[in-house]
């Protein structure tokens, strides 16, 4: 059968229309497969090439003192970006060496940077208004700055153990900086635009605008002349006595808020990345120690308050040695028989175990819970230990006559400042806090930070007796040095040795001496211990750290408003 020239053609024909109906049909199928079954994903696709989030940084809350005087505040600096993508290589072989000269970066740094295929690389963060200026002058639509904000600290290194410091994006990383984050940081805000092909914003068709809510402001206790003065004495004795470290914190003792807390060594959070980590930790909360002989205060009043000993009872300190089981216990000076207030006001070990053998083991371990030791005291900042005390199931042999005096017993230079306080206060224990209220911008109090009283440990009048007992240890005893002229001072020394690092025993060359007070006597306005860890070649507590004290106290009181009658003191000038 033969095939025409009209059959072949018909047949390409039938071919032709065959391979286009298919074609149209696969079209047609993969528009309906766009249409419906793809269309949110290529919508959200479109979306987020031609809509543009900006998100808006929100200003981090200050930090303030007592009297409203800034300790931490953020100002606006230049962010300088680049848009790599769209840059000539020619371009940006040329930007390299001019912008790592310009912003101080390594032209390394700026070469990996440019090399990303990217609308938006940082090429610094939180730059001068120096640099700003030359960056602006290139007029290079490919580069462009934003306004950042940065943490700084106006009084550098004055608090900085307890501020702490923020991180490269504001975000708090240690101190108040970090405990108080969520309320200091605040919340972003966005804008909500559109941008063009080449993904830059169109400004004229902004669609939506939500604000960045600022963070809120907090108000501390801390009263920055104080802190001033605590911080400046500390450094100068512990410089002077060659210490390794050393601590120094003062209270208002009847409602537990905190006027200074310094550590030493310090540092300055401004630049805390060229710190090293022993100097920025706070001390105060962190550091447990041996209280040694300020201790002495909680077994006696502990003792007086259970009626276990009175006031005017007696007890032979046997010419400063005593055996004690397998141990003998010594006193630094030889004493007889003496009455409860000289034993404390000596500072004698031998009477003062004496008068916990009359309290007893179980007795004594009561009290100083009930004086807040092996517990954190709560105060609002990080890192708080609590400190070693273990129950009289535990105790050794000799534990009845070590812990009385302060060893067998760590805790922090906190934990004894509230303990004085008890005995300053008339009896209760109370929470020690930083923080007094949280403000937003315009003041409004959003958090009032009131006191927190934890219950009577020992009664009002024995209370009183523990203060004038504390009174004749500065006046006649140990605290001599610590006297301030016209201003009666109530307070107590600590010599402790040190644990050896093989923890068996104890060190006779490496010492922590420290002083305990309050002022004035009669209605105690501020409370303040002083720790100098390890000085020399002088190492007793009276010698080292009740000068501190004295120092700080009495310029604090004439500036809190008080005024003695017999004297001619007069206020320091000298800014904070």
């Amino acid at each position: 059968m033969a095939f025409t020239d009209t059959d072949l053609s018909l047949s390409r024909h039938r071919f032709v229309a065959a391979i286009l109906f298919i074609l149209f049909s696969l079209i047609i199928f993969q528009l309906i497969v766009l249409a419906y079954f793809r269309k949110d994903e290529l919508t959200d696709i479109a979306k987020r090439q031609h809509n543009l989030v900006i998100e808006i940084e929100p200003k981090r809350g200050l930090i303030y003192d007592k009297n409203l005087k800034e300790l931490a505040s953020s100002i606006q600096v230049p962010s300088f970006y680049a848009a790599p993508r769209l840059m000539l290589p020619e371009e940006k072989e040329k930007l390299i060496p001019i912008l790592s000269q310009m912003l101080s970066v390594e032209a390394s740094f700026i070469r990996k940077r440019l090399a990303k295929d990217k609308m938006f690389v940082w090429l610094k963060r939180r730059g001068s208004k120096e640099e700003s200026d030359v960056f602006k002058a290139l007029k290079n639509p490919n580069l462009g700055i934003v306004d950042e904000y940065q943490r700084v600290y106006p009084n550098e290194s004055l608090l900085g153990n307890v501020i702490g410091f923020c991180g490269i994006d504001n975000n708090g990383l240690e101190g108040l900086e970090l405990h108080f984050d969520s309320y200091l940081k605040g919340k972003k805000g966005a804008k909500y635009t559109k941008r063009d092909a080449m993904g830059r914003e169109i400004v004229s068709m902004e669609q939506k605008l939500i604000p960045a809510v600022n963070g809120y402001n907090l108000v501390l206790t801390i009263d920055q002349y104080i802190q001033y003065l605590a911080q400046r004495e500390l450094e100068a004795a512990c410089e002077k006595w060659n210490a390794k470290g050393g601590m120094a914190i003062a209270m208002n003792p009847k409602d537990g808020s905190i006027l200074a807390m310094a550590s030493w060594p310090n540092y300055d959070p401004n630049n805390f990345k060229d710190s090293l980590l022993d100097s920025r930790r706070n001390r105060i909360v962190t550091d447990t120690f041996e209280p040694g002989s300020v201790f002495k205060i909680v077994t006696v009043s502990s003792a007086l308050n259970e009626g276990a000993v009175n006031i005017l009872d007696e007890f032979d300190c046997e010419q400063g040695s005593y055996r004690v089981g397998g141990h003998v216990l010594h006193d630094v000076h030889g004493y007889g028989v003496l009455d409860l207030s000289t034993v404390l006001t000596k500072s004698s070990n031998i009477g003062t175990h004496k008068i916990a053998k009359e309290l007893g083991p179980d007795s004594l371990y009561r009290y100083i819970r009930k004086y807040g030791f092996g517990e954190k005291s709560g105060v609002d900042f990080p890192g708080e230990v609590n400190g070693i005390i273990r129950p009289p199931s535990k105790w050794s042999k000799t534990s009845m006559t070590a812990i009385p005096m302060g060893h067998e017993v760590t805790s922090t230079a906190l934990q004894c400042l509230s303990a004085l306080n008890v005995i300053a206060n008339g009896g209760t224990l109370v929470s020690p806090r930083l923080l007094s209220k949280i403000v937003d911008e315009k003041g409004v109090e959003i958090f009032k930070n009131k006191p927190e009283w934890k219950g009577e440990v020992i009664r009002p009048e024995v209370a009183a007796q523990m203060r004038n007992i504390l009174k004749r240890v500065v006046e006649e005893g140990t605290g001599k040095r610590a006297q301030i002229e016209g201003i009666s001072v109530g307070g107590k020394t600590g010599t402790a040795q040190k644990v050896l690092e093989n923890g068996k025993g104890y060190s006779h060359s490496d010492f922590i001496s420290s002083f305990i007070g309050f002022a004035p006597v009669e209605d105690p306005m501020i409370s303040m211990m002083v720790v100098l860890d390890d000085p020399g070649p002088k190492y007793y507590g009276g010698t080292v750290s009740a000068p501190v004290f004295k120092n700080v106290v009495e310029q604090a009181l004439l500036y809190m408003g008080y005024r003695p009658e017999t004297t001619d003191m007069t206020l320091e000038t000298e800014a904070a």
